[in-house]
Order: structure tokens, then C-alpha cells, then sequence
């Protein structure tokens, strides 16, 4: 049996028992399963960080990697479980919005609904269907399964309508998707779309705060500054050099981000400019 890798993007927690029910159904089928744990940590049923997080894999994983999926706040309705094959990845997942920034720049060249029940743990719970549906349905791709034995094609995949900040003549008013490991608080303003317009015309407000200035690098700053500047996923992000912007700022997923040109009024808040450290 072949080896095959198997990345894994939940909200479930490190804690508890769900993560491991998960590997131990697809060990029971696919038992040579390199595993990844990409993150279980995702706020709970926040649909977009979800997304968010999807999209940063197709370009760092091996063509072939199965990446399962499970943000999934309408479980036990009727909302679909599929497969999708996009860029020669596999995602297994409900279909919910947890591929809109995956497919945002890329089509998929299949998509599956996962309706086989010879492809599910019985009985199935109605409220652990990662477990019960969506591990089966993985499990059979990485062992080199066909796709449409799983269930029937389908055209359409549900798209969420706020991945991406909304774009005025002020700038963009966008908000917080992701708040990462360091405190860092990443957005859905995409860097390209700022156009040519220099880093330090730009004033970006957050949480009550002012940014002047778009950054380069953190190092480029003293420990402590607040600053704004494109991530390495090419999404903004807002940081404190050496500390915690989420903490500083109570901010996460969810707050509401605006990015505007100097030339334009700017909202009154709290200006800190690049290189002046803030106070706790």
C-alpha cells in the first residue's frame, strides 16, 4: 500500500478526543496515512479563518495530498459533504464556504457529493460526521479510491460572500480572518490589490488604533511597534514587533479593519505611528 499524506484542518481543539477518532478511522482503512496537522485550532465554526487556512496549502503541499476538512456548523443538516479536486489536490469536506479561497483564483476540475453510504461508519452519528462520513471518504482517496465512487458530480460548490475586503475611494474596509500563534492578526486585504500606491501613503486603522504607514519586515521596526505590512501568505497583517497585536488590541477574527489613502479623511482613533513603541 502506498504511503500518502493526509492534512487535517478542524476546530475540534488539541484537547479531547475528536482529532484522534478522526486518524483512528482513516488508520483503520488507509493504515500507511502520513498525517499533518495543520491546525484544531480554528475558532469554533468560523468558516472563514477556515478557508483562510485551506488556501495557504495547495502551494506548499505535494501534488496528491488528501486535505480533510472539518469546520462544520451545520452538521446534521442538509448541507452537502464533497470532494473537490483542485490543482491536483484533493479536499474532502462539507460544503459550506471552506473552498471559496481556495477556488478564489483556481476552478476545480472535479467535484464529488460524498453519498455512498458503503463510504460511511455505521451508524452514523449526526453530530460527528467528520468522524463517520468525511474520514471514510479520505481514507478511500488515499488509497488511491476513485472519486466517483463516492457519489455523484456535481457543478457548484458554495462560495462565501466576505473573503475578500470591500474596495471603495477611501481604500478598503475589510476585517481580521485569522489571529495566529503570534498574536498577529491577519486580514483579508490582499497586498496586490493595494496597487502601486507607496507603503507610507496608506493609514490603517484597527481596534481603536492608527497605523501610519505600511511596513516591510518586522525587523525593520523596535520591539514593541505596532505596524502593518504584508504577510508572507501576501495577505496585510497587523503585529507588535516581539509581542502580542491581538492581546494589545482585544482583537481577532472578526474586527473590523480600514485601510485608507492619506489623501482621504481618516477616522479618529488612537495614531501610532511606525517606530514609536506603544505602552501596555
Amino acid at each position: 500500500m502506498r504511503q500518502a499524506i493526509l492534512t487535517l484542518t478542524t476546530d475540534f481543539g488539541s484537547e479531547g478526543l475528536y482529532v484522534a477518532a478522526v486518524k483512528g478511522v482513516i488508520l483503520g482503512l488507509a493504515y500507511h496515512t502520513q498525517f499533518v496537522d495543520v491546525t484544531h485550532t480554528i475558532s469554533p465554526q468560523n468558516i472563514l479563518e477556515g478557508a483562510f487556512v485551506l488556501s495557504g496549502l495547495i502551494d506548499v503541499f505535494p501534488k496528491g495530498t488528501v486535505h480533510l476538512a472539518v469546520v462544520d456548523p451545520g452538521v446534521g443538516t442538509d448541507r452537502r459533504l464533497i470532494v473537490a479536486l483542485v490543482a491536483d489536490h484533493w479536499f474532502v469536506v462539507p460544503d459550506n464556504g471552506l473552498l471559496s479561497m481556495v477556488t478564489r483564483d483556481r476552478q476545480p476540475s472535479g467535484i464529488w457529493e460524498i453519498a455512498n453510504p458503503a463510504f460511511r461508519r455505521i451508524p452514523v452519528s449526526s453530530t460527528f460526521h467528520g468522524r463517520d462520513i468525511l474520514a471514510p471518504a479520505a481514507a478511500h482517496l488515499l488509497v488511491g479510491g476513485e472519486p466517483a465512487e463516492l457519489g455523484p458530480v456535481r457543478t457548484k460548490l458554495v462560495t462565501l460572500r466576505n473573503i475578500q475586503a470591500v474596495e471603495n475611494e477611501t481604500g478598503f474596509v475589510g476585517e481580521v480572518i485569522l489571529r495566529d500563534s503570534f498574536g498577529n492578526l491577519i486580514t483579508n486585504i490582499e497586498a496586490k490589490r493595494l496597487g502601486e500606491q507607496p507603503r507610507e501613503d496608506w493609514t490603517i486603522e484597527v481596534a481603536g488604533a492608527q497605523i501610519d504607514g505600511l511596513g516591510r519586515t518586522y525587523a525593520d521596526e523596535i520591539a514593541g511597534t505596532l505596524v502593518a505590512l504584508a504577510g508572507s501568505t501576501g495577505w496585510i497583517e497587523i503585529s507588535i514587533v516581539n509581542g502580542d497585536a491581538g492581546r494589545h488590541l482585544t482583537a481577532g477574527p472578526g474586527t473590523t479593519v480600514w485601510m485608507k489613502k492619506k489623501s482621504k479623511e481618516t477616522l479618529p482613533g488612537e495614531t501610532l505611528h511606525r517606530g514609536q513603541p506603544i505602552s501596555e
